[in-house]
């Protein structure tokens, strides 16, 4: 893992410790930085001082997406088709949300809690991190679901492998339109929200960045 400064470009430092790819970061409450690797296992790092602090265990196979949800426990998804939740304070796995049939890929946090996961079963589905409970399932791609992200109001979007980016309700469990926002040439791998002005910034396999801007909630 390299930490970088923006303002200037500069490398300001390198931290190993996994063994194998790293796929998934994410900063967690008081600045701690946490990765997810195909060695099976999450680091928790300390980025001043690039000191590693704990390793979670617990996935049998990659670990590709993390996300952090309110009161700082943090989320994984794995191709070993769950996602755990973990408490980073005392490194103890907390609970396992089964329900996908094929990897986990992407996971974001909705207002409110609910966490919403994208998996290569060509679904979303949105859980409950309290209770463990499964809320909805999202239908509508044709292929994996590799990227989420929150948008204004609640919405949220989702970039599969059939090139598509949908935009849902996750109130009703239903896309916004019959119609896919957008239809790439290659599979669409990442997304990202822009607030000013309101534009989803969507990353294709063929290496190209798509700039859509978003109507209203």
């Amino acid at each position: 893992i390299k930490l970088w400064d923006p303002a200037s470009g500069q490398l300001q430092a390198t931290l190993e410790g996994h063994s194998d790819w790293v796929r998934a970061l994410a900063v967690l409450p008081g600045g701690r930085l946490a990765s997810g690797a195909d060695d099976d296992t999450i680091k928790l790092w300390d980025p001043a001082s690039g000191q590693l602090q704990a390793t979670l265990e617990g996935h049998s196979d990659w670990v590709r997406a993390l996300a952090v949800l309110p009161g700082g426990r943090l989320a994984s998804g794995a191709d070993d088709r769950t996602i755990k939740i973990w408490d980073p304070a005392g490194g103890q796995l907390q609970a396992t949300l089964e329900g996908h049939s094929g990897s986990v890929w992407a996971l974001a946090v909705l207002p409110g809690g609910l966490l919403a996961s994208g998996a290569d079963d060509d679904t979303i589905k949105l859980w409950d991190p309290a209770s463990g409970q499964l809320q909805a399932t999202l239908e509508g791609h044709s292929a994996s679901v590799n990227a989420l992200a929150v948008l204004p109001g609640g919405r949220l979007a989702s970039g599969a492998g059939d090139g598509t980016i949908k935009l849902w309700d996750p109130a009703s469990g239903e896309p916004e339109s019959s119609q896919p926002h957008f239809v790439a040439d290659a599979a669409i791998t990442a997304l990202a929200f822009l607030p000013a002005p309101s534009t989803l910034v969507a990353g294709d396999a063929s290496g190209r960045l798509h700039w859509l801007r978003l109507p209203g909630p």
